[in-house]
């Protein structure tokens, strides 16, 4: 195992177990180094610190797989495999959709896996995992043995590691259609044709908060709403009408077929912008509940200020829409716009529209998502849930 030293000013960090080291924190020549490669990250003053595997394609160098010695092969891959696997046992037996291995949470860095019944989504996005890649699918068809894996990589993330884009199936044989039985209500989900590696199951328990606050007759507006979950979980409560609204018209296609499952009629769906379709209708004090939910609007943090005015805007006109002492659910799938941010976003708001934000819920991933606290960027979603008194 080759050597690579660091800088003695991010010991600490490391200390801390951050389990990333970027590029300007080395003290070796990255070009002696092959991208995916395992290494022993040492200081010159404080010795070893870890093993990682280095890309030097990379603004982020080196990802921590062990603050130990270890030997990074089969052994290490069952155990840490298996390891993730007994953390969602309780989840598994509640849910046949569960995120089974989270990336640096499960100390695995760029390697996700969710579990969809006896299939599996599978995403290899660094050349770190790409090097371990038949020992991962291996490992993975011992401890789970599936009847399906198919492979659903982040095409940006791979580029970015100098990867070719790879998706499809992997073993098995592909299965068309995946009935998601969440919290007594079914999704149907197309797992290889669907965004990321299947369905949102990050926001399984904050759908079910949103769901906690809604009454009899309630109106709902499902703004971004992807497969439509948050707008069928308000049904499911009693909500009497829901507007469900994504730009995309498969989302919306794949809403109603959601909506049929659960054998629901009352709703409106639109193949729509957000933005144009909030300022088209201008709708004024018509809803009980308003779920923003959009995609990411700032994938680097150099389009942070760009996505907080899309933001806000979307709260602006929301908020105007909502009846008085109505609901807002605001959501951001963004580590560079976190819960701060919206919190900022949302005092603008209450300051330009005159209007007082009472904070009802804080908001995150599910457990099978989870943050790990030495890393910030693994607190990706948070989500803000406000009373509006106008």
């Amino acid at each position: 195992m080759n050597k690579v030293y660091v800088k003695h000013s991010i010991v600490p960090k490391l200390r801390r177990f951050t389990p990333w080291v970027y590029a300007n924190e080395i003290d070796s020549d990255p070009e002696e180094f092959q991208s995916g490669e395992v290494v022993a990250l040492f200081s010159k003053k404080d010795g070893f610190l870890g093993t990682a595997y280095v890309n030097p394609k990379c603004a982020i160098f080196a990802r921590i797989l062990s603050f130990g010695k270890e030997e990074i092969g089969k052994k290490f891959f069952h155990n840490r495999i298996k390891r993730a696997i007994a953390k969602r046992e309780a989840l598994l037996h509640v849910n046949n959709a569960v995120r089974l291995i989270h990336s640096e949470a499960d100390f695995l860095p760029g390697l996700i896996v969710d579990k969809y019944g006896d299939a599996l989504s599978v995403q290899i996005n660094t050349a770190g995992m790409e090097a371990f890649r038949e020992l991962i699918i291996s490992t993975l068809k011992h401890l789970m043995n599936p009847s399906w894996i198919v492979e659903k990589s982040d095409v940006h993330s791979r580029e970015i590691e100098g990867l070719e884009s790879k998706n499809g199936t992997l073993f098995g044989t592909p299965m068309k259609q995946f009935t998601l039985l969440e919290n007594g209500l079914n999704f149907l989900v197309d797992i290889e044709d669907a965004q990321k590696t299947g369905f949102y199951l990050d926001q399984r328990k904050n759908r079910a908060i949103c769901a906690s606050y809604i009454k009899e007759n309630d109106t709902v507006l499902d703004l971004c709403c992807n497969a439509g979950g948050f707008g069928i979980y308000a049904l499911s409560k009693g909500a009497k009408n829901a507007v469900f609204v994504d730009i995309s018209e498969s989302a919306i296609e794949q809403t109603k077929a959601n909506l049929e499952a659960n054998a629901m009629e009352h709703f409106e769906a639109y193949a729509a912008d957000a933005f144009t379709f909030m300022k088209e209708k201008k709708y004024k004090n018509s809803f009980d509940l308003i779920v923003l939910d959009p995609p990411s609007f700032a994938k680097t943090k150099e389009q942070a200020n760009g996505a907080k005015r899309g933001f806000k805007h979307l709260l602006m006109e929301s908020t105007k829409a909502v009846k008085d002492s109505g609901l807002i659910a605001l959501f951001s799938c963004s580590f560079h716009v976190g819960k701060k941010e919206l919190l900022e976003i949302a005092m603008e708001v209450s300051h330009d529209l005159k209007v007082q934000y009472i904070l009802l819920e804080q908001m995150q991933q599910d457990s099978d998502h989870p943050c790990l606290i030495n890393a910030s960027a693994s607190f990706y979603l948070n989500g803000l849930l406000l009373r509006v008194e106008k």
